[in-house]
């Protein structure tokens, strides 16, 4: 039996080489291929449960003011016991799931009210009440009133704030996020999350209604009954008028920042699609006649 000519064992070799090269480009080139369309798949998906849970969570928003509007025909007065105050609870969509919620915010202290002094003498009660030192509140009325003269010797503008390591302005304006508190002299985190559950920031100074507040501030009225009397008394039957508070509990509320109904309503709302979840946080005004107006949202995603 004869050999093969090395020279054509050799051709043979390279072109066998040639071969394996040309299957293993393919092989990579088709691997590529699927991931690229496997990447462009979930692509689209993730872009198309992002405008869908967007398209939710937006209708979450709107079944809030469709809410309120009702509440507003149907009642004078803003209490827990309402529909607004159930929030509606993981209900399963295609695809996921949503729930939102509605909070008075009222029913929180608006830290924007501070320049009134009823209004600071009750936030520093507060403030008393939760073991939060009050040697914030100068630079607090420094910050959100309009100019650069500071209204007391612990207060601070621009002067003190550029000087800082990292330096900043005032904002001398009203607070848009309570979260901005971190930036005034004297806060800091320990204090901002025991304050957090009980302040917010509204537009416009506000009443606090007494249908909704936490124990906390009720404790903040000078010369307060029993808090756990209150809460008591408010769960039988939700006071109708000041005068019907002052007839119950046999004490006299603050002639001024005293409500029953609301007109800031927090709505909250979660939408989940597959991997993507979207939060929302919407601040509704409603006026006397019950038509709803967003003033601002406030949209996250975690995926």
């Amino acid at each position: 039996m004869s050999k093969q000519p090395y020279k054509q064992v050799q051709q043979q070799g390279i072109a066998l080489l040639m071969a394996m090269m040309v299957v293993a480009l393919a092989t990579v080139t088709a691997v590529s291929l699927v991931h690229e369309q496997t990447l462009i798949i979930r692509k689209t998906e993730h872009i198309r449960n992002s405008d869908t849970a967007l398209m939710y969570s937006l209708g979450l928003e709107d079944f809030a003011r469709l809410i309120l509007l009702k509440d507003k025909k149907d009642s004078k007065i803003d209490s827990l016991d309402e529909n607004w105050a159930i929030g509606i609870p993981a209900l399963p969509i295609d695809g996921g799931f949503l729930s939102g919620s509605l909070q008075d915010a009222q029913s929180q202290f608006n830290i924007n009210s501070v320049l009134v002094q009823e209004n600071e003498d009750r936030f520093k009660a507060i403030c008393n009440n939760l073991d939060v030192n009050i040697d914030f509140i100068p630079a607090l009325k420094d910050w959100i009133d309009s100019d650069q003269e500071t209204l007391d010797a612990d207060g601070a503008e621009d002067d003190y704030y550029t000087g800082l390591e990292q330096p900043y302005r005032t904002a001398n304006r009203l607070m848009s996020d309570v979260s901005e508190l971190l930036l005034v002299k004297g806060m800091d985190r320990e204090k901002f999350e025991l304050l957090k559950p009980f302040i917010t920031v509204l537009p416009v100074t506000t009443t606090l209604n007494i249908n909704t507040i936490p124990a906390e501030i009720y404790k903040s009225f000078k010369n307060a009954p029993d808090s756990d009397q209150f809460i008591n008394e408010r769960e039988k039957d939700p006071f109708s008028t000041l005068e019907d508070y002052k007839k119950r509990m046999k004490h006299e509320l603050p002639a001024n920042g005293i409500s029953v109904s609301t007109e800031y309503f927090q709505a909250s709302g979660q939408v989940t699609l597959g991997e993507k979840t979207i939060f929302v946080n919407t601040l509704i005004h409603r006026d006397k006649k019950g038509v709803t107006t967003i003033l601002s949202r406030k949209l996250g995603e975690f995926s």
